[in-house]
């Protein structure tokens, strides 16, 4: 069995609180690929590139490892809300996203669930891992 750090735990939080702001950086990173500011033949000849838009646009895609990171981080991220159960969707919610008065501390949502704070925090670690599969986190 895996054991996830604390760290790593940190990271991962952040790609769910942040998601809204990873989403805008993965639209304006697909902007800056495919804003051609230069001549497409500059210099004349053939060229051995692909002459298809959407093959141009997928080599740009895949060879631009921060696009590929912050596509991986998106996907993965709508990934596990969408394989959640309810209860682990409200679990982020309330811990991430929306956090009313009283649900600041995971002793706050455990009592909200009725609950120990240790099962609560088994189940944070639990849907980290999954969200770790779903992004290729290592």
């Amino acid at each position: 069995m895996r054991i996830i750090e604390r760290y790593d735990i940190r990271k991962l939080e952040d790609y769910i609180i942040n998601i809204d702001q990873y989403r805008k950086e993965l639209k304006m990173r697909e902007y800056e690929l495919f804003e051609n500011h230069e001549p497409d033949n500059p210099g004349g000849g053939k060229s051995n590139l692909p002459t298809s838009t959407i093959e141009i646009q997928t080599v740009r895609k895949l060879s631009d490892n921060r696009y590929v990171l912050l596509s991986n981080i998106v996907s993965g991220v709508d990934k596990l809300i969408v394989n959640a159960k309810e209860d682990t969707k409200d679990m982020i919610r309330l811990r991430y996203w929306e956090c009313p008065i009283g649900c600041y501390e995971w002793e706050d949502i455990a009592d909200y669930f009725g609950t120990s704070k240790t099962s609560i925090l088994r189940r944070r670690n639990s849907m980290l891992l999954e969200l770790a599969d779903y992004i290729g986190y290592v």
